[in-house]
This record gives structure tokens, C-alpha cells and sequence, in this order.
């Protein structure tokens, strides 16, 4: 089985450091001077309100900087808690995960994740994308508070899984769920451009349970003309997931069905389509766009569903599926459990498999 050099999200954990309350306040977004550090009942200016939660008066967040559940260039993902509403039939603090931003004094910078958190709030009510509740300013730290994901990422669920790769099921159920997000992002003019197994999270420990789509960082709009798509040129993306289009600088949103496609094979064979020793080996592969499906992971792997990863892994654009096309391909109408919709404006029920602690997935 395939193991990345990432290691997967939650498994890193740093020493303990003082937590932080984060109230709700409307504030515009800039980088502000560097202060004394804040205490317990620091009051923090917000740029957005809350996405379900919306309006003052609310309790306050509780960061908790020693619970790490991500890193990356832009700072770390911990969890945050806070009071449950007064109408609350638990009483138990709610869990968000914050995502930790260390402002910078550069336009380019504020305005990238301004993007960010635009989208974010463009795409609040969708089944399976991560939904946003609030945006934090202090001093010169942001913090994006989202719902909590406790089931862990797929990258963690795949390289942990006995077998190679998942039943054809599993794999049709996770695949409507991902191009279910993507075809309303696409519908909205927002490319993603990030797509991988460490973004898509299981909203509980049951394996059967929803996904959901994070990390918009490098997620962006963009623009149609008659003539089609505005190509784009910023080179982003990850290792083993990026389209050839994106690595020669000029694509458009199918690079993010091309990520699909990657994602599709690893699922059904727990290991990647293009692979080398360095990434720049890697990248070399993916530009010369040839892959195999090698008897020895594909054996139990239909026809269909390896028909499904080749129109995805169209090394033409205009002859890879759009996100709409693929959501309706026979396969994962026939491979995906009839319990579950994968509409893309309601949730997705998982009546006959959703029994706590319930992780079969093998052939």
C-alpha cells in the first residue's frame, strides 16, 4: 500500500501552550500591531459573522492551542470549544476546529485569504463541505472556526485499511459524496484546486459516515466567457494529485476532476497512478500521463469502475467528464449504496450502514 511522506492530520501533537478564548465581534480584516498576550476574556474583533450561529451575545470560543489536528505553510488547525446554548439538552461544550493564521502586512497575502473566507461563506449549507461558523481577528492572528470533522481523513483511512484499496461501495459512496461538493462548487465558479484524500474528513469514527471537503486555501473563482472557461496559470496543487494542465500553467476547473480521478484509483487500490522518488520524478510521470492497472491491485476492481477513473484521467481537458457528468456515471449509480442521496442540495442519509463503530470496508 501507497504511504506519503505526509503524515496524517491529528497524529501531531505539540507542547501544551496557553489557551485562548475567541468571542464574536465584527471587525474589518488587517494585520494590527503585536500586543501583550491575550488572556481568558480577551475580547476579539471579528471580519464575518457566524454561519449558523449568526448574531452578538453568544459564548465565547476556547481555543485549545495544545489540541493539533493540522499543520501547514499558512500556521495550524486546532480544536476550539464552546458553551452549548442554554436550550442545549446535553450541556456539553461544542467542538470547531480553528484554523490558526499568522497575518502578514502584504496585500497579495490579505487578500488570498479574504478569498478564502469568501468562499467559504458561498458555499455554508452543502452536505459535504465543511461549514463555516465564524472569523476571528486578534492582534495579528486570524482564526477561521469551522465544524469539527472526528472521524479522521480518508489518507489516514486508506493507509490504515488491511486490504488494498476499498470495496467497489465504499469507494462509489465517498466518490458521489466528493463530486456531489465539487459540482456545486463548480456551479458557483470556485475551483478548489486542492483535492486530495488528507481534504475530504469522516464526520464521525464510523467509516460509513458523511464526508466533507476542507482546506480552501488555494480554492479560487473563476471566470466564464462565451469562448469557455478563463484558463488559469498559478501552478498549486499536491504531490501525486496535481493535473498535467496545472503543472504547465494553464488549466480550468477540470483539474479538479483530474484529482478525482487520482483519488478514485487510490481508493479502489491504495496506491497512487503516477508515482517517482522525488517530486519532481512524480511530476514527470503525472506531464507524461501515462498509468496501469497492475493485476495485482486491480484484481477485484470491475471494468466499470476502472472505465470511471479513465474518464476522469483524461489527459485532455475537453474530453474529461465535468463534475455533473461523472456524479451520473453507470458505475457509481449501480456500485453506490441505494440508501444513500447524493443530491447536491440535500443531506446524504446512511440509514442501513450508519451503526456506530461500524468500519467494514473490505472485499
Amino acid at each position: 500500500m501507497f504511504k506519503s511522506s505526509k503524515k496524517p492530520t491529528g497524529n501531531v501533537v505539540p507542547k501544551p501552550t496557553p489557551e485562548l478564548v475567541l468571542p464574536t465581534v465584527e471587525k474589518p480584516l488587517k494585520p494590527q500591531p503585536q500586543s501583550k498576550a491575550p488572556s481568558k476574556t480577551t475580547k476579539l474583533p471579528s471580519i464575518a459573522k457566524g454561519g449558523n450561529e449568526e448574531g452578538k451575545g453568544r459564548p465565547a470560543y476556547l481555543l485549545h492551542r495544545d489540541l493539533v489536528i493540522g499543520r501547514g505553510s499558512y500556521g495550524q488547525v486546532c480544536i476550539a470549544s464552546r458553551e452549548a446554548p442554554a436550550n442545549s439538552k446535553s450541556g456539553k461544550r461544542r467542538k470547531f476546529a480553528s484554523k490558526c493564521v499568522t497575518l502578514k502586512p502584504e496585500p497579495k497575502y490579505i487578500a488570498k485569504l479574504q478569498e478564502e473566507v469568501c468562499v467559504l461563506k458561498e458555499l455554508r449549507g452543502h452536505p459535504f463541505i465543511i461549514q463555516l461558523y465564524d472569523v476571528l481577528c486578534i492582534s495579528s492572528e486570524l482564526f477561521i472556526i469551522t465544524e469539527l470533522g472526528r472521524g479522521g481523513d480518508l489518507f489516514h483511512l486508506l493507509t490504515t485499511h488491511p486490504k488494498h484499496g476499498v470495496t467497489e461501495a465504499y469507494a462509489a459512496k465517498s466518490i458521489s459524496q466528493m463530486l456531489s461538493a465539487v459540482t456545486y462548487m463548480h456551479e458557483k465558479n470556485i475551483a478548489h484546486r486542492d483535492l486530495k484524500l488528507e481534504n475530504w474528513v469522516l464526520m464521525s469514527p464510523n467509516a460509513w459516515s458523511d464526508l466533507k471537503l476542507i482546506d480552501f486555501g488555494l480554492s479560487t473563482h473563476f471566470e466564464r466567457t462565451s469562448q469557455g472557461t478563463k484558463l488559469m496559470s498559478r501552478v498549486v496543487g499536491s504531490s501525486y494529485y496535481v493535473s498535467p494542465q496545472v503543472l504547465k500553467r494553464s488549466y480550468t476547473e477540470a483539474c479538479d476532476l483530474w484529482s478525482l480521478g487520482v483519488i478514485a484509483y487510490m481508493l479502489l487500490s491504495g496506491a497512487p497512478p503516477f508515482f517517482g522518488a522525488s517530486d519532481t520524478l512524480i511530476k514527470q510521470a503525472i506531464v507524461n500521463g501515462t498509468y496501469t492497472f497492475p493485476t495485482s491491485l486491480f484484481k477485484d476492481v470491475s471494468e466499470e469502475a476502472k472505465g470511471f477513473v479513465c474518464s476522469l484521467l483524461s489527459y485532455a481537458p475537453e474530453y474529461r467528464l465535468t463534475a455533473r457528468q461523472a456524479l451520473n456515471h453507470p458505475w457509481l449509480l449501480a456500485a453506490a449504496p441505494k440508501t444513500v442521496s447524493y443530491s447536491t442540495s440535500q443531506s446524504a442519509t446512511l440509514s442501513n450502514n450508519d451503526t456506530e463503530g461500524s468500519t467494514s470496508m473490505s472485499s
